[in-house]
């Protein structure tokens, strides 16, 4: 399974340890709350995924944000280098935009969250299907610690006792299972129990102007959208559905 060896490989993971911050930390939660657009949009970068996309329009990150920053909330970069072709020094130049800045990656470890804030990363991805719940508490509280929030991010319903509530934490569904990498989207029936954490919520994966209509999207305080925008989707399209 792809995951499984992304984290297997972590520790041969050459990361940034070096202070790259050029700014204090950016509170994800505090941009949703001002957020004009509700819910508020992260804009997604990477450069490919296992699930078959692949970045051949928007190769310029600074074009590509420049064009939606007015619309936008945070920005998520991915940084995992093989099966992403991620890369740290993404998330270290777009600080410029001052806008909360999610390290995307398979984090497993306080070296990890340590080199997510070092390279400006004011959020940092922990994924509850795959950690288990004291490993969460303990990178919440070391994110805590350096003034990062933690996106605790569960797509099996069963795995929700996993996620460990904190006043840094805010929770994701993932419409993805990333086992498969297929979109199975049970977002309306476990909302309920997500909500219940009374934490701001953000919902992942595979949403576009087509399918904006259909799915659940005021429920969620915050929107992770990704391939759609990079392949030239629109996103005024996106929020004219969430007017």
């Amino acid at each position: 399974m792809i995951v499984d060896e992304i984290y297997k490989n972590n520790n041969s993971r050459k990361l940034n340890l070096e202070n790259l911050r050029s700014r204090t930390v950016i509170k994800l939660s505090d941009s949703l709350k001002s957020s004009k657009i509700k819910p508020g949009i992260i804009a997604e970068y990477k450069r490919k995924s296992p699930s078959g996309f692949n970045n051949m329009i928007n190769t310029d990150k600074f074009k590509y944000f420049d064009s939606i920053k007015e619309s936008i909330v945070g920005i998520s970069i991915l940084t995992e280098p093989h099966y992403f072709n991620g890369d740290q020094l993404d998330a270290v130049s777009v600080q410029c935009y001052s806008k909360p800045i999610l390290i995307k990656d398979f984090i497993s470890s306080r070296k990890m969250v340590k080199s997510s804030f070092m390279i400006g990363g004011d959020i940092f991805l922990l994924i509850a299907d795959f950690l288990d719940g004291n490993r969460i508490k303990d990178l919440v509280a070391y994110g805590k610690s350096l003034g990062m929030e933690a996106l605790i991010e569960v797509h099996n319903p069963e795995n929700i006792k996993n996620i460990i509530p904190d006043e840094n934490v805010i929770i994701g569904y993932n419409r993805r299972n990333l086992e498969t990498l297929k979109m199975e989207d049970d977002s309306e029936s476990v909302y309920d129990k997500l909500k219940s954490f009374g934490l701001p919520l953000i919902l992942e994966s595979g949403i576009n102007s087509e399918n904006a209509k259909s799915l659940h999207l005021k429920k969620y305080d915050g929107l992770l959208i990704g391939s759609s925008l990079l392949s030239r989707d629109s996103i005024n399209k996106i929020i004219e559905v969430l007017k």
